[in-house]
């Protein structure tokens, strides 16, 4: 029986994902693993990770392995779900007693000896109890060939549970880490079973970083290596924080896909008092303006999608949108209600033909009709969308449902797949943790995210982007993410941390890292364990990496004018006629003008950069070096307009072809660029005077640095 052939032909396993299966299991037979060199499968969020590890059963299975062993993170949902996903894809193979699969908490009391020879599936949640009973049965003298069984387990969502170090005693000043209880219990059983090879199967490599070794270089932290690490194929149509978080022309698509939501907005939502709203005061309530265009917009994005599906005389599919604001229950109802109220409102004006339902749809159908015709695709026109919009209404085909602990889920997934169940054309879900990993949401088109906890941790929150995965590009170009500023900020953040860690766990072949610092008031730059990093309070540079204040205003402090010109007699003998690097200043001196400088500029709130990042990067970087000078260039006359000064990537701020091309040339040691900006009224600014703007571009060989705030 060939377990791999079957699922190769029958589920699509392309001949890249093949050749990765492939490629671990002869790793797995070839390396011995363990628990302090594991294999490692690194996907990405919402990328076939499921179906590559089913993959690796198959084959293990054709290749003479026993029993595979799925661990999963530690929800009921998550475990049904993967029981689910299993029982579909062996099928045949379970119908015709070639392989058993049993969730560990329903192990039936005896297996009998036809059961034992079959090839057996374990799924066990990375929970105390799941996993007291996997070592039970293990240990079990009833099944005494058990531990001479070839095992393969497989640590799905391998991360903070899997690899975990606390504090032996947290009252103690002793720094004494230890192993956390799962990470222990998951060590005794590898230990217990001779011939277990043993995949972690993971999206978020943060945690590999999270290991107390020692280091010949304080600052530097590499990952742990595991014995191997194959990386599951990514195909074309995956779409993740590159997508979302990137820096685009305003013709590309994906600059359309983040909407701001004011904070204010986001707050009431969260708050649980109950709500009273007719259907007027739904529709009227300023303060529910980017909710209402996130329904609105979604049904929108619906019907132009359906209508292109027609034309292409291709099955027509339904929709999903998420709003994940809270984890209270309360919450929920509240916004089911507020959600609720703006269906059946959108009902009534469409029963009522009332006008100001084509003037709503009319605002909010000129912004997805652009990104549509920014992808080239066909759209109709506005009169043919709204008379679809409106009929996606008045036929009811909108279904606003809760999800969570107050809904029986099976009731709401599909039970072939263990995907939520899309029963409508456009299917609105409300919830929160169960929303939060594990649980596919098919179709999706929009995602309303309101979770701002005081510390983000990074592989959670990746965890939250139920936006990424394999994505038609033509139901990108319709596709919202709605968020605060603030929010956004910390993801896009969150995005270049996680982007950091994958390149330097991926370079196995050298001795690349991560650079993790923070500021010491008394010791100016020092090495910063990750176990202390916060990561809603990072910021992180790639090599040759910019970074800069925008979305700022001039300050109104009352000596403005001799700050300014006290700066300007600091850096104006720094200049050159010839651009070049060869102006090389003591950081020192750049310091002290980076300092006077930050009293000029007044950072609006939302804004994410960090004076004391910048100041302490320079000083990391010249301290890595044994230099303590930095390159400088200083270019005047600069105008940029307030509007364009948002490019937080630098490139287009510290200006043409010629200067990018100079600052991307090998560098040990840091450069600033000082442009002197005039701040006229007519081009934004909010005064009428010039102002001095710094440019950090980290050193072009440097490994990534993580920067953590106090």
């Amino acid at each position: 029986m060939e377990f791999f052939s079957y699922l190769e032909e029958n589920k699509g396993y392309d001949a890249d994902l093949k050749l990765c299966i492939f490629n671990i299991v002869k790793q797995l037979e070839d390396i011995k693993t363990s628990r302090s060199n594991p294999g490692v499968l690194l996907g990405k969020i919402q990328s076939g990770k499921t179906r590559g590890f089913l993959g690796v059963i198959a084959r293990a299975f054709d290749v003479g392995y026993d029993i595979a062993l799925v661990l999963t993170k530690g929800t009921k949902t998550l475990a049904k779900q993967t029981v689910s996903r299993i029982n579909h894809d062996f099928s045949n193979f379970i119908e015709d007693d070639y392989i058993s699969i049993y969730d560990i908490m329903e192990l039936p009391e005896k297996l009998h000896k036809p059961e034992l020879k079959r090839k057996i599936i374990i799924v066990a949640k990375k929970e105390s109890n799941n996993l007291d009973r996997v070592i039970d049965f293990f240990e079990n003298l009833e099944y005494p060939d058990l531990k001479n069984k070839k095992v393969l387990l497989i640590d799905d969502e391998a991360d903070l549970a899997s690899i975990r170090f606390v504090k032996k005693n947290k009252k103690s000043d002793n720094n004494e880490t230890v192993q956390g209880k799962i990470a222990e219990k998951m060590d005794f059983l590898r230990d217990l079973v001779d011939s277990m090879r043993f995949l972690q199967v993971t999206a978020t490599p943060y945690s590999l970083y999270l290991q107390p070794e020692s280091y010949s270089n304080p600052f530097k932290f590499l990952p742990k290596k595991p014995a191997f690490t194959e990386l599951l194929p990514i195909h074309d149509r995956y779409v993740g924080g590159d997508d979302y978080f990137g820096d685009f022309t305003n013709n590309d698509p994906r600059k359309g896909l983040y909407i701001e939501v004011p904070a204010d907005e986001i707050e009431y939502l969260r708050h649980k008092e109950d709500v009273n709203l007719l259907d007027q005061d739904v529709i009227e309530n300023k303060g529910l303006d980017s909710l209402k265009k996130a329904v609105s917009s979604f049904l929108i994005a619906v019907v132009i999608r359906r209508w292109q599906q027609k034309q292409e005389s291709v099955k027509q599919k339904k929709y999903a949108m998420i709003i994940h604001n809270d984890t209270q229950r309360k919450s929920h109802n509240k916004q089911w209600e507020i959600v609720d109220s703006i269906r059946q409102s959108l009902e009534v004006m469409v029963k009522a033909n009332n006008r100001l339902l084509r003037s709503l749809f009319d605002n909010y159908f000129t912004d997805i009709q652009k990104t549509v015709h920014d992808n080239n695709d066909p759209c109709p026109s506005q009169d043919d969308a709204f008379i679809l919009f409106s009929r996606l209404i008045s036929d009811g085909e909108i279904n606003v449902q809760k999800v969570n602990s107050d809904v029986e889920l099976a009731s709401i997934l599909d039970p072939t797949t263990a995907e939520l169940k899309l029963r409508t054309e456009a299917n609105i879900f409300i919830g929160g943790s169960l929303l939060d990993r594990g649980i596919t949401i098919p179709n999706l088109l929009a995602f309303y995210y309101g979770r701002n906890p005081k510390n983000m941790q990074a592989d959670t929150v990746l965890q939250h982007s139920r936006m990424y995965g394999a994505r038609d590009r033509s139901d990108l170009s319709v596709t919202r993410f709605y968020t605060s500023l603030a929010v956004f900020n910390r993801l896009k953040h969150i995005h270049q941390f996680d982007s950091a860690l994958r390149r330097a766990f991926l370079n196995k072949d050298s001795d690349s890292g991560v650079i993790f610092i923070q500021s010491d008031a008394s010791k100016g730059v020092v090495p910063c364990s990750p176990t202390k990093v916060s990561v809603s309070r990072v910021m992180t540079l790639n090599s040759g990496g910019y970074y800069l204040p925008s979305g700022f205003d001039l300050s109104t402090i009352s000596n403005l004018e001799s700050t300014l010109r006290k700066i300007s007699e600091l850096i104006m003998p720094l200049h050159s006629n010839n651009l070049s690097l060869d102006v090389m200043v003591d950081k020192c001196h750049v310091i002290e003008i980076i300092k006077l400088i930050k009293k000029t500029l007044q950072l609006s709130q939302n804004e994410d950069f960090y004076w004391d990042a910048m100041i302490g990067l320079i000083d990391y970087y010249c301290k890595a070096q044994g230099n303590d000078e930095t390159h400088v260039i200083v270019e005047l006359n600069r105008k940029i307009t307030k509007e364009k000064s948002g490019d937080k990537s630098g490139k287009s701020i510290v200006g043409g072809r010629t200067i990018r091309e100079l600052l991307a040339q090998k560098r040990d040691l840091p450069a600033i660029v000082f442009l002197k900006q005039d701040g006229t009224k007519a081009n934004g600014w909010n005064s009428d005077t010039y102002f001095w703007w710094p440019v950090l571009i980290a050193p072009t060989n440097s490994d990534p640095c993580v920067y953590s705030l106090p």
